[in-house]
Order: C-alpha cells, then sequence, then structure tokens
C-alpha cells in the first residue's frame, strides 16, 4: 500500500518527494537571521553550512578541543557574526576532562569502550586527556543575553543528555525552537546514549521528534549513529 494512502496524504499533491534535511531546516528556522548555537563545531564544517543555509545567522560556537578551534578560529574568527567559544557545554560548570582520541571527531568527555566494535574496525583509541572549561546553555544564555535560540544543533559524542539536561530553563520557556542532535546508539563509549535518554528531557517540556536523518548503518545492518530533529509540538 502506498504509504502517502496509508497515512492519508494525497501523495500527488505533496509530489511523493521526501524534503532534503537543508529544506526541512529551512522550513523551520523561517528567518533570515536566526541565532544558532553549534555546540561541537570542530573545524567549522556546521559553522560553514549554516552561514550557507541562512542569510545572516548569528552563529554561537562551542569547541573544547584546542586543536580543533585553533582552526576554527582561523577560519571564523574574524567574523561579528560567529562568536567563537573554546568551551564544552553540559549540566555543569567548571571544568571537565576531555578525552582527545586518535580520530579527534570521536573526542568526548566520555571515555571510550574498549570492547566497541566499531572503535576496533576504525582503530580509535584515546591518545591524551586534557582539563577544559564547561558551561550550560542556561548559564551560558544568561550571562550573554541569548533570549531565543532558533537552532541548536549538538554533536558531542554521547554527551548529548547533559547538554540538555543544561538547558532544562531555556526548554520549559520554550526559548528554544528547533533542536539537531546526533544520537549514538551502538556503545561507543563508556555509556551509550538511547532514544528514551533523550525523549525523556525533551518530552516533558513539550519537544517531540520530527524527523531523522544522517543514518549510519554498519555492515551487519546495526544503526550505529543518526540525526534527530525535535521541535515543540
Amino acid at each position: 500500500m502506498d504509504v502517502y494512502r496509508l497515512l492519508g496524504f494525497d501523495a500527488d499533491a505533496i509530489g511523493g518527494v521526501i524534503p532534503s534535511p537543508r529544506e526541512i531546516l529551512r522550513q523551520h528556522v523561517d528567518r533570515p537571521d536566526p541565532v544558532i548555537f553549534d555546540v561541537g563545531a570542530s573545524v567549522g564544517q556546521s559553522v560553514e553550512r549554516f552561514r550557507a543555509l541562512f542569510e545572516r545567522p548569528v552563529i554561537h560556537a562551542f569547541e573544547p578541543d584546542g586543536a580543533a578551534f585553533k582552526e576554527l578560529h582561523q577560519r571564523f574568527g574574524g567574523l561579528d557574526s560567529v562568536v567563537l567559544n573554546c568551551l564544552a557545554l553540559g549540566d555543569s560548570t567548571g571544568t571537565a576532562t576531555l578525552r582527545r582520541n586518535n580520530f579527534h571527531e570521536t573526542s568526548s568527555l566520555l571515555p571510550l569502550d574498549a570492547s566497541s566494535p566499531w572503535a576496533q574496525s576504525l582503530d580509535i583509541r584515546e591518545a591524551e586527556s586534557a582539563l577544559v572549561g564547561i558551561d550550560t546553555i542556561d548559564h551560558y544564555c544568561g550571562e550573554r543575553g541569548v533570549a531565543t535560540i532558533d537552532l541548536l544543533k549538538i554533536d558531542v559524542q554521547g554527551f548529548e543528555p547533559e547538554c540538555l539536561r543544561g538547558a532544562a530553563g531555556m526548554l520549559a520557556a520554550k526559548r528554544i525552537r528547533t533542536i539537531q542532535l546526533e544520537i549514538i546508539l551502538h556503545p561507543l563509549y563508556a555509556r551509550p546514549v538511547r532514544f528514551a535518554d533523550v525523549e525523556s528531557l525533551l518530552s516533558p517540556h513539550g519537544y517531540r521528534l520530527f524527523t531523522i536523518f544522517d543514518l549510519a548503518v554498519a555492515s551487519t545492518g546495526e544503526l550505529l549513529q543518526l540525526d534527530g530533529l525535535f521541535l515543540p509540538a
């Protein structure tokens, strides 16, 4: 049976085409000058995407890894519309231990699970650790006078629940309009993240899962990770 018919939609009317993640973000972040929090900005790949996607975005980028932040600063440090923070975000303020791995994209505030087949197949290993500053979204917004976040993007290698707990005030006030976050379902780190962990933090504030994209699937068929887009219900 046609899935659109099953759901009560007219496939001809909607064209039978699923919009891309870029188109979905444009639909829901429907202003030319959105305030965007890029949590886990790495060397600026997502900053570049957001600058191409929106006309005049104001981007607060957060990256605690010193080497990645140096490159991030070299690329965007001269732009008034990009606020760079060499900082992690979580559910507390102060300092935290960043575990830097040989693949810097996998560095995390969580330790790796050495028994993970994914980590073993890619030879991901912890190289060193460093003490980094950490803040909460609620505290940061209060200090900087950020009233509303139009798009909150979180990609922090398993530390997403802590980031959401640190945004409880903004979430309760519905001052975050759109949330895009990575969910690593495979036990790559010592504490894997489940959908239930994320939804238990968002559902009480009236947010629901709208769609998923960027799925990573192993050759065994295991769903390793995905990005979820959450909106106010």
